[in-house]
């Protein structure tokens, strides 16, 4: 496997756990892909065009896939502390971004957390941050 079909699958992966988030709640809004397009353009410095390509694969995957597992597996193995740490904050931004944290979203964002070796201070002081931005 090439470093491009590394990194694609990495964005696809990415994507698609920002998408299942903000699903959770079986409610996906406007505010919500804006933001998950905003994080994924920012986190891996893509274009508008490429992230648009990803929301569109990654609405595929995630109805092919089983669960979040895979997605956070690859995550974990690719991405070191410091990115964990940011993308789960990411995570918690998608999930506050409709202007509340909905308890499946909470639960799914445990979940990830938890497949990325996140400790719970890790996670409480990630969702902290972002929820002193959101309220």
């Amino acid at each position: 496997m090439d470093n491009k079909h590394n990194f694609h699958k990495t964005h696809l992966y990415a994507t698609c756990i920002l998408l299942s988030v903000a699903e959770a709640d079986e409610i996906l809004e406007k505010n919500e892909l804006d933001t998950i397009c905003e994080i994924i353009s920012d986190f891996f410095s893509l274009s508008n065009n490429d992230v648009s390509k990803l929301l569109i694969e990654s609405q595929k995957k995630i109805v092919e896939s089983i669960d979040l597992f895979e997605f956070g597996q690859h995550l974990n193995t690719v991405f070191n502390h410091s990115d964990k740490i940011d993308f789960i904050k990411c995570i918690y931004e998608t999930a506050y971004s409709d202007g509340v944290l909905h308890y499946l979203e909470h639960h799914t964002v445990k979940k990830i957390a938890n497949i990325l070796n996140l400790s719970r201070e890790e996670i409480i002081n990630a969702k902290q941050e972002i929820e002193n931005f959101y309220i």
